[in-house]
């Protein structure tokens, strides 16, 4: 027998090849792969022996030895060293025989050479059968699936079944003898040139995926398995197609339809996720994402939900997911969400179990109940800013009336006292003088006193007017000075107050509104102040003409400062630097959107530490202010004496207008509009009644109407008085008729200037 031993750079095989001569076999030795095609074409060796001791591998050259005429039959044993016998493991899994160990034992080396010579001889003898022949016929009679037989060189095709020529549309006439590239079976040329060059390399080619076309120009898929077979002299190909064509299209239908679902899941105005049954994120959408904090969906994929929810909310949750994993019904349940800046997130939720990607898990749609909740905070606060307007406008009424006979009596007193002998006149001893000079003090210091009261509850007035919505002509200095008195308290104790008023034209703004808008500013600058050391902090408030001649307001403090991060979010609705409980993040917020109502601008700048300055641009009015005409009181030469009736349900202010009014008219009081009524009734006649516009049972409006109809002559000598119109329907009234009002309090000698002039048009 003719043995073949390649043994790389001549390695010692001596004790094989002196067996092998033993046993009378030839022996070709050769020290180079590539010496082996020409050793091979000398004569063909049933047994080879191929070295593999050394770290290269023998694939290559197993596979080139198998590829040469006969090569398929020869027996190959491999050559390894004993404890390393697994670097033969390739070489036997692409076609070789036996592994020698390496140093030989004579007995297990004679016992496999006679297993090899043995094998040699069967594969002989089944060499004489023809491939193609029964075999052959037989292999593409009963093969399933479109088979054929083509040579290795170029792919012409040998043999085929009928279930191949039906696949690709060709008589057996048309196919045979061409090759598949003339067929342009092959949807891409260099296909065909991948394949059979992993056929070379390996042998064999199981499951590649291939296009092909039929006759008619459609395209198939397959699933292509090719194998090397000896057919005559030469190596040939036999080739199965099984057609996949079905499946591709299922494939790409399901694709298609896990693209429009996950097109559509991503469309979806709601967030949604899916959750394994250890409550792990499978899948989410961009919303949760964006949501969330997060910039990529792949940065939720894993988290837990313990991740994603406060810590107190855990348990509630958990139990939900197990919920809808044990009875398959939907959880609906408000919830919150921890965005990744540790931010809250409230969102309504429903979870459903749903078989997933082949494993049971929980879907949650959640909707962000942001906007809601932001709107229903800025209902609260509309509500809570109404109830403080209607319940400022409440306590000014009520401080008015106790006010009205305060800075009365005061006034009275005042000048009763004027009336006394003075320091040095006869019967005045030194102590009197004295005592009587501390008492015209103490008044004067308890009228100042009252004064300010008056000035604070007109400011209070002024700002509580939350439903008057017309806008007028207003000197922003004025809105100042009225919000810088209500802001006293909050700033005293911080800081102190520097105001640089310039001359500024006027603007079209609603009053209140705009005060509304100084007052947050200054109470934030206040905030941003520590307390305890208001020498060392100010607070500079500034009126001047700013750019394109537009009326600027500034509201500068030394505080704290704001990071340059959170200046581009300080006017988004519920972003708030402060403390929790100290602000609700609508202030600045609303007062962006009343100043870009009026067409306005606010600004801000601020470095930490040094302190944020606040401006607000209006544009200036076209119009002038119209400055109320001043009421001129004709004072005769000689006082008139008239009939008074002063009706207020208020009995101390009834009493202190009787004490300023008697000493000069014939004063009636009453408390009731209803006995006022009766004296007129009865016929009495007065020059003048002042009577108060809002009192129980019949209000000065009833009163009014009433004389309208039954007395007109008197209804035209009413002057109302009032602590503040606290109803719409009040001031409606004030607004329609032509009787005059004066406001509480007032002064003896503003209401006796008012009796005169009066008295002048009887």
């Amino acid at each position: 027998m003719r043995v073949l031993i390649v043994a790389q750079g001549g390695a010692d095989l001596s004790p094989l090849e002196a067996l092998l001569e033993e046993r009378g076999d030839t022996v070709v030795h050769v020290s180079r792969d590539v010496e082996v095609p020409a050793a091979w074409r000398a004569g063909a060796c049933p047994l080879v022996v191929l070295d593999t001791r050394d770290e290269g591998s023998r694939v290559p050259l197993l596979r080139a030895l198998r590829s040469l005429p006969g090569g398929n039959a020869a027996v190959v044993l491999l050559v390894a060293r004993r404890g390393a016998l697994h670097t033969a493991t390739l070489a036997l899994e692409e076609g070789a025989d036996e592994v020698l160990a390496w140093p030989l034992d004579m007995e297990e080396l004679k016992l496999r050479l006679g297993m090899a010579e043995r094998r040699s001889l069967r594969r002989e003898s089944r060499a004489g059968v023809p491939f193609g022949d029964a075999l052959r016929d037989t292999l593409l009679a009963v093969s399933p699936v479109p088979t054929c037989i083509t040579t290795l060189v170029d792919g012409r095709v040998v043999a085929a079944n009928d279930a191949y020529f039906r696949a690709f549309g060709y008589t057996r006439e048309e196919m045979l003898g061409k090759t598949t590239v003339e067929l342009h079976l092959w949807d891409r040329p260099f296909d065909r040139a991948q394949v059979v060059e992993r056929l070379r390399q390996h042998g064999t080619v199981r499951g590649a995926d291939a296009r092909y076309h039929t006759r008619t120009g459609e395209v198939r898929h397959t699933m292509l398995f090719m194998g090397l077979v000896p057919l005559g002299d030469e190596p040939h190909v036999i080739s199965f197609f099984p057609d996949i064509t079905p499946l591709k299209q299922a494939e790409e239908e399901l694709r298609r339809s896990e693209v429009s679902f996950r097109t559509l899941i991503q469309s979806l105005p709601d967030l949604v996720a899916v959750f394994d049954r250890d409550a792990r994120v499978r899948y989410a959408n961009l919303k949760v994402a964006r949501a969330l904090g997060y910039s990529d969906v792949r940065e939720l994929v894993g988290k837990h939900i313990s991740d994603l929810i406060p810590p107190e909310d855990l348990a509630s949750a958990d139990a939900r997911m197990h919920e809808a994993l044990r009875t398959g019904r939907n959880a609906l349940q408000e919830r919150r969400m921890v965005r990744c800046d540790g931010g809250i997130l409230h969102v309504e939720s429903t979870t459903f179990p749903l078989h997933f990607d082949g494993e049971d898990s929980i879907v949650s749609v959640a909707h962000d109940l942001t906007e809601r909740h932001q709107m229903q905070a800025r209902l609260r606060l509309a509500e809570r800013m109404a109830s403080v307007g209607t319940l400022a406008a409440g306590v000014a009424h009520e401080i008015n009336n106790p006010l009205a006979y305060l800075t009365a009596n005061l006034s009275f007193a005042r000048e009763e006292l004027s009336h006394l002998p003075g320091p040095g006149e006869p019967g005045v001893e030194p102590e009197q003088s004295r005592s009587l000079a501390d008492a015209q003090s103490a008044l004067a210091e308890a009228q100042q006193g009252a004064e300010r009261v008056r000035t604070i509850v007109r400011d209070l007035k002024t700002f509580s007017r939350v439903d008057a919505l017309e806008d007028s002509i207003i000197d922003v200095r004025q809105v100042l000075d009225s919000t810088l008195n209500l802001a006293t308290t909050e700033i005293r104790h911080r800081a102190r107050v520097v105001k640089s008023f310039e001359d500024v034209p006027p603007v079209r703004a609603n009053e209140s509104r705009l005060g509304q808008v100084f007052l947050n500013l200054l109470v934030n600058a206040a905030q941003a102040i520590p307390e305890g050391a208001p020498e060392r902090h100010e607070i500079r408030v500034t009126a001047r003409v700013g750019d394109a001649a537009r009326v600027l307001v500034e509201v500068a403090d030394t505080g704290v400062g704001i990071a340059v991060e959170h200046l581009p979010r300080l006017f988004d609705p519920f972003f708030t630097t402060k403390a929790p409980g100290v602000g609700t993040g609508l202030g600045l917020s609303i007062c962006h959107n009343l100043v870009t109502a009026l067409g306005g601008e606010i600004r801000v700048r601020s470095s930490p530490g040094k302190g944020s300055t606040f401006q607000v641009l209006l544009p200036a009015s076209e119009q002038p202010r119209a400055e109320p005409e001043p009421l001129v009181m004709e004072t005769p030469a000689v006082e008139k004496r008239g009939r008074l009736l002063v009706v207020d349900d208020e009995p101390l202010v009834c009493t202190a207008l009787g004490r300023t009014l008697r000493p000069h008219h014939d004063v009636t009081l009453a408390t009731r509009a209803q006995d006022a009524l009766e004296r007129i009734e009865a016929g009495e006649h007065y020059d003048v009644v002042f009577c108060d516009l809002m009192m129980p049972g019949m209000s000065g409006m009833d009163f009014y109407s009433t004389l309208l109809k039954r007395h007109p002559d008197q209804a035209r000598r009413v002057v109302f008085l009032t602590g503040g119109a606290v109803t719409p329907q009040a001031r409606a009234f004030l607004e329609t008729i032509t009787s005059p009002h004066i406001e509480k309090p007032f002064a003896g000698r503003e209401l006796l200037s008012l009796v005169q002039e009066r008295l002048a048009r009887v």
